[in-house]
């Protein structure tokens, strides 16, 4: 998968988690641990490889002792930092990727 290929709000959500997981001092491997999850399936989250469960989402959510709403004010910033590369304004921070003009080529 390039980087193109990867949606936007993968990208940010990844970007997010790894940014809170550094700051509270874990390692990949670690942390994918203290969430109950694979070290390989963790980083292919914050590569924006995968689209994550809402099951998964609140176990990394909840191992970076965050609540939810503190979690995506954190993730809002990394939608802002698309919309500027891209030239754009974002209404709440966030935009579909059908909105942010992001073609997706099927299989």
């Amino acid at each position: 998968m390039t980087d193109t290929d990867r949606s936007p709000v993968l990208k940010a959500f990844g970007q997010a988690v790894r940014e809170c997981r550094k700051a509270q001092g874990f390692s990949q491997e670690g942390f994918a641990h203290y969430c109950g999850l694979d070290r390989s399936y963790m980083g292919s989250v914050e590569r924006g490889e995968r689209n994550v469960t809402l099951a998964n989402m609140e176990r990394i959510i909840s191992a970076l002792h965050m609540k939810p709403s503190e979690f995506f004010l954190a993730l809002d910033a990394h939608f802002r930092d698309i919309a500027v590369q891209r030239g754009s304004t974002v209404p709440s921070g966030f935009v579909p990727h059908f909105l942010l003009d992001t073609r997706r080529q099927t299989p």
